[in-house]
C-alpha cells in the first residue's frame, strides 16, 4: 500500500516539476527574448546613432545568436534600470 502511495506522489511530483519547468522556459522565451528585443532593439539603435543591430526589428529570426542575446540583454537592462529609476521616483527603498 505504500509503495502505491509514494509511486503516486512521485508521479504528481514529476507533473509538477514539468509544470513548473515549462512555465520557467514560457517566461524565459516570452519575456527575455522577445519583449526585450523590441525594447533593446531601439535602445541599440539610438545608443549607436543607427548602426547597429543590422538586422530589422520584424527579422529577429534571422539575426544571429550573439545579436539576440546583446540586444535583448540590452532591453532587459533598458526595463531594469526604468524599474529602478522610477522607485527612486516614486520612493520605494
Amino acid at each position: 500500500m505504500e509503495d502505491l502511495a509514494e509511486g503516486a506522489l512521485k508521479g504528481l511530483l514529476r507533473i509538477i516539476g514539468l509544470v513548473v519547468r515549462s512555465l520557467i522556459w514560457l517566461i524565459w522565451e516570452f519575456c527575455f527574448e522577445e519583449i526585450s528585443w523590441y525594447i533593446g532593439w531601439p535602445v541599440c539603435r539610438l545608443i549607436t546613432i543607427g548602426k547597429l543591430p543590422r538586422t530589422p526589428i520584424s527579422e529577429r529570426d534571422n539575426a544571429t545568436h550573439l545579436t539576440i542575446f546583446l540586444v535583448s540583454m540590452t532591453g532587459f537592462l533598458s526595463l531594469l534600470t526604468l524599474g529602478i529609476v522610477i522607485a527612486k521616483l516614486v520612493g520605494s527603498t
